[in-house]
């Protein structure tokens, strides 16, 4: 298992030593979400619905995955009073959210095989509900900022919510699946078959884009945000996974699958929209680097640990 995690980390820290040593450039990490998001994260959600048993109850794990990220959004609102309103809406924006599709679903998958990728899907569908485009509109609403988004009438606020959800082809896959699931329609094997390598290479990937997209910031203050951002995140880590382990009603497997998941970090999206609310590209890609390394120690640290059934 420490070496199954070693792999992922080299992956992450291999990918950014290569940026400096001028082999990968600046922007390149823009590549690379696009081979993720587009092929190889898609692949892998249908790989996992595909070669897994439906369990209808897993419905409940979805709505967990939308409280859990909704929630904190709220908290951190009330708690980052006092704060410049940029920064607030960088805590608002990385605080809250998992990063479930693009990171702790090839993990957990290294960890307990392919599987132990549904249970993450099923949260994901939950969380990605708020954190693709929930928690952009949610923060911009509550700190008014955007004013021209605010200036829009009605109709064509709804309509750019709706495309920033249906924009991303992973949340499409997302919700595809989850019809497959409720009208019992099977994937033919042959498209099993097809996007299996893709579908495999999603960790190496993931982890690789992490990497490119990292970058120490030499302000103070960003520094500063950045660990009141990881504090935030171990404290709702830590009440999120309580409330798997002890209220959801299934095995422990899928139980400790969920745990793992409660303390993935900052999501692609969060990245995204902290880039585009505050101009700081740079803080929104260390920061997520710098959650990636320390969820990626906590989780095997937990998988090591939590009881089996």
């Amino acid at each position: 298992m420490i070496f199954q995690s070693g792999a992922l980390l080299i992956a992450i820290l291999g990918t950014y030593a290569l940026k400096h040593l001028h082999i990968f450039g600046e922007r390149d990490y823009k590549v690379a979400q696009g081979i993720v998001f587009n092929m190889t994260l898609p692949c892998a959600i249908i790989l996992s619905f595909a070669t897994n048993r439906h369990d209808m109850r897993m419905l409940w794990i979805v709505l967990f995955g939308f409280f859990a990220c909704a929630i904190p959004l709220f908290v951190v609102f009330l708690g980052s009073r006092g704060d410049e309103r940029n920064y607030r809406a960088f805590q608002m924006l990385n605080a809250s959210g998992l990063n479930l599709g693009a990171f702790c679903l090839p993990v957990v998958q290294t960890f307990m095989g392919a599987s132990a990728g549904l249970p993450i899907i099923m949260l994901d569908i939950g969380n990605a509900t708020v954190a693709t485009a929930g928690s952009l509109t949610i923060t911009r609403t509550l700190l008014h900022m955007d004013d021209n988004f605010r200036s829009l009438p009605l109709s064509l606020r709804l309509r750019n919510i709706a495309h920033d959800f249906l924009g991303s082809i992973s949340f499409d896959i997302y919700m595809l699946m989850l019809v497959f699931m409720f009208l019992h329609i099977t994937i033919p094997q042959p498209i099993i078959t097809l996007i299996t390598p893709f579908a495999n290479a999603n960790a190496f990937c993931a982890m690789a884009m992490i990497g490119l997209m990292m970058e120490i910031p030499d302000n103070r203050k960003d520094r500063i945000e950045l660990l009141k951002v990881i504090a935030w995140r171990a404290v709702f880590g830590v009440i999120i996974a309580v409330a798997a382990w002890f209220i959801l009603p299934f095995d422990m497997r899928i139980r400790e699958i969920i745990v793992l998941g409660s303390f993935a970090p900052i999501t692609i999206f969060s990245t995204k929209f902290t880039d585009s609310l505050t101009g700081n590209a740079k803080l929104a890609g260390f920061s997520l680097t710098v959650t990636a390394i320390l969820s990626l120690i906590v989780m095997t640290i937990l998988h090591a640990l939590l009881p089996t059934a």
